[in-house]
């Protein structure tokens, strides 16, 4: 264990994390509270209304979450919903300190601490948004600072209820996200492979933990037991790719990773891993560290090698791993002097400061169209579309009288029927007529509005035939309005209103019932 002398920047390290903590609150107060929900956020919230013991794209921790503190608080407001993700980046920040000045000392975690928190893939994604990786990034690491302590500490107490413990936080790790299963595969590697610790093997405390873990998990199997497997087969088909190798493929996904993590966080994250793994097995803390962090980073990148750019931030909770090594090496640097170690650290957190405000102020104010002209308005209001709301298509729902008890919403993608439902309110069913309905197909039964009359929401594209896409599944379709949605005086998009007649049959879907 290395343990630094001088705190960095002549600050406690304590002081320092607790700083991260507060700027990183106040950030994503003033980001929740203006600016709407992204795609997969929208989805999140109208599907998470209603319990189920999981969902179609993930397991249910997140849609748990979403739906129970909407109805404890009474709001599916941003700045509401979001607040229990920024707890949980919280939890995930203070426990990379811990675990990283657990093994290299607290400069070491001070700095991992603030480095996670100026990664845009961490930060912003993971620390504000409505996705699984608030509560796996937490859990996860809950679970292995708990087996770190079992596992490094000389004279252990309650070792067999602490690997229970540890098993549970797994499997809410697993019952948030299925990456959450490589906790327990990364700590079954490093307990073989590392001589000293070997031991542990001959011990029932990990396998109860692990069966605690699948128990946990158990929710998961239940509901795709009944839905032929349909989770499973969803995620297991995104990873099989086209086929063959593509290196272009890969090398896509890795420059997602660059992007994601930002380039100058990335290049010394990935430096750090590098530098543990020619020490290899040498050093236990840092070998423990790689067994979590380097089997994730790998699979989720040669993936894309079969063809399917995949998603960059599937990589991420390896990464997550990696900054307590990237923590040490950057204390290491300053404790020998290094020059450029603090003109890095602090460009590195003004960088992101810089970046979150151009990035921010450009979706909640679309100074962008002001500054640079409307083409480049345009564009950058298609890129950012997403995250607008559509509060002004139900006022005009409302002043044509649209909604009688009885009817129901249609949209034609998931996309837009998550916009939909969080405009319009859970009182409203939203049914998702498109061929991939994702779990919108389980929540909302169609055919129980068989005959009903309906109103079809749909973002207005050039080209698009509404009328005739969805005139098999009702008596008659009719355009009632285009409602424009503005951004600082300029129409950022349209929402085309259609009144549909007499609901006859189900759209043609792959998804089993």
């Amino acid at each position: 264990m290395t343990t630094q002398t001088r705190p960095p920047f002549g600050r406690d390290p304590g002081t320092i994390v607790l700083a991260v903590l507060a700027v990183g609150a106040m950030l994503r107060y003033i980001i929740a509270a203006t600016v709407g929900y992204g795609v997969d956020e929208s989805y999140a919230v109208a599907i998470a209304r209603q319990f189920s013991w999981s969902y179609f794209d993930h397991p249910p921790l997140l849609f748990w979450m979403i739906g129970g503190w909407a109805k404890l608080v009474g709001s599916e407001r941003e700045v509401v919903l979001r607040l229990p993700i920024a707890l949980c980046f919280a939890g995930t920040t203070w426990l990379t300190y811990r675990l990283a000045a657990r093994f290299f000392g607290e400069n070491a975690g001070a700095i991992a601490a603030l480095l996670l928190n100026v990664s845009a893939e961490f930060s912003l994604s993971a620390g504000g948004w409505l996705l699984p990786d608030a509560p796996l990034f937490l859990m996860m690491l809950v679970s292995v600072t708990l087996i770190a302590g079992i596992v490094f500490d000389d004279a252990p107490r309650a070792v067999t209820f602490r690997w229970m413990l540890a098993g549970a936080a797994a499997g809410a790790a697993m019952l948030s996200k299925y990456h959450g299963v490589f906790v327990l595969g990364g700590t079954f590697l490093f307990l073989l492979t590392s001589v000293r610790h070997r031991r542990w093997l001959a011990h029932p405390g990990p396998y109860l933990g692990a069966i605690v873990a699948l128990l946990i998990f158990s929710p998961v199997l239940y509901w795709n037991s009944q839905h032929h497997w349909v989770s499973f087969l969803f995620q297991g088909g995104r990873a099989g790719g086209r086929g063959g190798l593509h290196p272009d493929t890969m090398l896509t996904n890795i420059a997602g990773q660059v992007v994601w993590a930002l380039p100058w966080v990335w290049i010394p994250l990935v430096g750090s891993m590098w530098g543990a793994l020619r020490v290899g097995r040498a050093r236990a803390e840092q070998w423990f560290l790689l067994c979590l962090s380097v089997p994730i980073v790998a699979v989720f990148t040669l993936i894309a090698l079969r063809g399917d750019v995949g998603l960059p931030h599937w990589t991420a909770p390896g990464y997550l791993f990696a900054f307590p090594l990237l923590g040490a090496a950057v204390a290491g640097r300053l404790e020998r002097g290094a020059p450029y170690a603090r003109p890095w650290i602090v460009s590195s957190v003004y960088g992101y400061l810089a970046l979150i405000v151009v990035l921010w102020s450009a979706v909640a104010t679309g100074w962008v169209g002001s500054v640079f002209g409307s083409k480049l308005a345009k564009a950058a209001d298609s890129q950012t579309a997403d995250l607008i709301d559509w509060y002004p298509v139900v006022k005009e729902l409302r002043v044509r009288r649209l909604l009688p008890v009885g009817s129901f919403v249609a949209a034609p993608s998931w996309i837009q029927a998550g916009k939909a439902a969080v405009a319009l309110g859970p009182h409203v069913p939203v049914i998702c007529l498109c061929a991939d309905p994702h779990h919108f197909r389980y929540a909302v039964i169609d055919t129980q509005y068989f005959g009903a009359n309906a109103v079809i929401l749909n973002k207005v594209k050039q080209g698009e035939d509404v009328i005739t896409k969805f005139s098999p599944y009702f008596e008659s379709v009719t355009l009632e309005a285009v409602v424009p949605i503005y951004r600082q005086g300029r129409v950022a998009m349209e929402i085309g209103v259609y009144r549909a007649t007499h609901f006859l049959k189900s759209y043609p879907t792959d998804q089993p019932r």
